[in-house]
């Protein structure tokens, strides 16, 4: 009976001091979709990403307090919820988020460990989820599909209806309910409910003297979200921002990249949040971090200050299937030009494999930049590895031959994530893989000797597969800023898409890539608004679609051949054409996709390679080679 006084008490005080008008009338209802894309840690240091598509089949947020009687309440049923869906390692995804915004990172974790809660508790210290959600009360919870629409939202269950009264035992579960019909992919029949516990507060206006930005209370959450898995010991950052110093010591720099969008190296428009591992901050993120760089860039309060992230300390899936190796050490130099070398690597499994992920491990991070993992059948790549005298062979944007598959690749900060519904691409017996790692001096000597874990299928269904288009016709005048192209490819079949791969040489500036549908709709697949050579990246996207036969897949790039663009390989600037040298240029996307029809995969396979040797046949033609 006491705890049922103690809650009257506190929800009248709140209720007095509140104003949940605008939760009430704002709120974002079934129906509405989730459009954050950002990065928040939980109370352990955990990252996790809150973007508006989702693999899962369910989202669950609930808003909870250690304040609130009722909320307490609910700790072990949402435990019990976490574990019978699988402690989110299946289709569910359970993540409280933590309303009390005075309260401390540490004061959350105690209190997550004095009552035992088991699911991640994300810290909500600037209220964004909340105000992008708008709660009306703690505990309140929200079920997003896989499309972040909000699905349900309310009370767990029906054993508090109103204050002061509680039901032994609940007679319905409501919101265990609501995430069955989400997961078979039912409609919610009761898609809201009226939540009983204590108002959800905004955080209350600090006064003047208050309004200080600090390091520990607002700096440091979007480092450790965002940054510090590069930004760390040992890793390819160029230096750690794990503390308060390496911040304040370079707080403009931090400022002017961010504004830039240089920093975090995500180079697809910020408009889009269909993929997967975006790495991209919020406007009012960026804004903190420049208003805190032009302040006196004050430390703040200890207890204010987050955990630092926690990473796996060794493979991030557990134990992969496969791991190879680069056969010898590499030296990379202190100092030149960045180096593209490939590495041939025989490998043997008894049986053609479908590879649901890789997790590349950098031999010293510092240097490795980035990495391609290519699948050779030819022998060519073992030839071009024997004419020369060190390991590997050095190339420019591609291997040097044309690959038989691909395996994926790795960028920093990309963590390995499977490819859903049982897809893999294939990895045939008696191949050799063929690592590209590019490198970039440090300004001091050292060895790599990178590896790759590949994780097979456990339960394969179908292949995951490679189709291209591309443009040899490029000829770019001396001088020319804008010059445009095209690529386009008709899909023959119908296909899921997974993933894309833009890629250009130096002189690129800007891809577009557009599915133009028999139906006469489009779709923007992705747009790379200031191409880089030095940030390629394979783009998941994070909810596979179809795309029908007769789907024209339609590819547009613009080049600068000016004297103004500074990554201009020439000096003055030379005419550009097609090549695979560095002062050549390429108009290249590939797509990782997948058909329901497994009979289907050679046919566009072939149908891919044949467009591709046109093309290059008409291209020497022209050329008279």
């Amino acid at each position: 009976m006491k705890w049922i006084v103690s809650c009257l008490i506190v929800c009248s005080l709140v209720a007095i001091s509140s104003d949940s008008t605008w939760a009430e009338e704002a709120k974002l209802t079934a129906g509405n979709a989730l459009t954050l894309n950002m990065t928040r840690q939980d109370s352990q240091g955990n990252v996790h990403a809150i973007s508006p598509s989702s693999r899962k089949a369910a989202r669950v947020y609930v808003f909870v307090t250690g304040e609130c009687p009722i909320s307490r309440t609910y700790f072990p049923v949402l435990n019990d919820l976490y574990k019978s869906w699988g402690k989110n390692e299946g289709d569910v995804e359970l993540i409280g988020i933590w309303a009390d915004v005075t309260q401390s990172p540490q004061d959350v974790a105690q209190f997550a460990k004095d009552f035992s809660i088991e699911f991640p508790i994300l810290l909500d210290r600037d209220a964004s989820l909340g105000k992008a959600l708008k709660p009306t009360t703690v505990p309140e919870a929200f079920v997003l599909n896989h499309h972040g629409e909000v699905e349900y939202h309310g009370r767990i269950d029906d054993r508090f209806l109103q204050l002061g009264a509680r039901k032994p035992e609940p007679s319905e579960d409501t919101l265990k309910l609501a995430v069955d019909n989400v997961v078979a992919g039912l409609k919610v029949v009761i898609s809201e409910t009226k939540p009983v516990g204590c108002f959800y507060e905004l955080p209350p206006a600090r006064k003047p003297a208050e309004a200080e930005l600090t390091f520990n209370r607002d700096i440091a959450p979007i480092l450790n979200a965002n940054c510090v898995v590069c930004h760390r010991e040992g890793e390819v950052g160029p230096f750690t921002l794990t503390s308060y110093m390496d911040a304040a010591k370079r707080a403009r720099q931090i400022a002017r990249v961010v504004d830039q969008k240089l920093m975090p190296p995500w180079k697809a428009a910020q408009t889009h949040g269909e993929f997967e591992g975006q790495r991209t901050l919020t406007d009012h993120e960026i804004e903190t971090i420049k208003q805190w760089a032009k302040s006196d860039r004050a430390e703040g309060e200890a207890a204010d200050l987050p955990p630092l992230p926690t990473f796996a300390s060794d493979w991030a899936l557990g134990e992969p299937d496969l791991v190879l190796e680069m056969p010898v050490d590499f030296t990379v130099p202190a100092g030149g030009p960045d180096i593209f070398q490939n590495f041939v690597i025989p490998y043997d499994v008894p049986e053609n494999k479908l590879v649901a992920t890789v997790e590349f491990k950098p031999g010293d991070a510092s240097v490795v930049h980035h990495s391609l993992l290519f699948l050779d059948n030819s022998g060519r790549a073992r030839k071009l590895d024997e004419k020369t005298p060190e390991p590997g062979y050095s190339t420019f944007g591609g291997p040097g031959f044309a690959p038989a598959g691909s395996i994926g690749g790795w960028s920093p900060g990309k963590m390995p994530r499977r490819l859903p519904d049982g897809l893999g691409r294939m990895m045939d017996k008696g191949f050799d893989l063929v690592m590209q790692i590019h490198y970039h001096p440090s300004g001091k000597e050292t060895i790599d000797r990178s590896k790759v874990g590949i994780y097979f299928v456990d339960k394969p269904k179908n292949e995951a597969f490679a189709i291209w288009t591309s443009n040899f016709d490029l000829d770019i005048p001396a001088g020319e800023a804008n010059y445009r192209a095209k690529a386009v490819y008709k899909l023959p079949t119908d296909v899921t898409m997974l993933s894309c791969i833009p890629h250009m040489h130096l002189l690129g500036q800007q891809m577009t890539v557009t599915a133009q549908l028999p139906d006469g709709t489009t779709k923007q697949l992705i747009d790379v608004p200031q191409w880089d050579f030095n940030w390629q990246d394979e783009y998941m996207f994070a909810e596979p679609f179809k795309l029908p036969a007769g789907t024209k897949l339609e590819v547009v790039a613009r080049f600068d051949n000016s004297s103004e663009n500074p990554s201009n390989p020439s000096t003055p600037p030379q005419r550009v054409t097609f090549g695979e040298e560095t002062t050549d240029e390429m108009l290249y996307c590939f797509f990782l996709v997948a058909t329901e029809d497994p009979n289907m995969v050679p046919l566009v396979e072939g149908d891919v390679l044949t467009q591709e040797v046109m093309r290059r046949a008409a291209y020497r033609l022209r050329k008279g080679r």
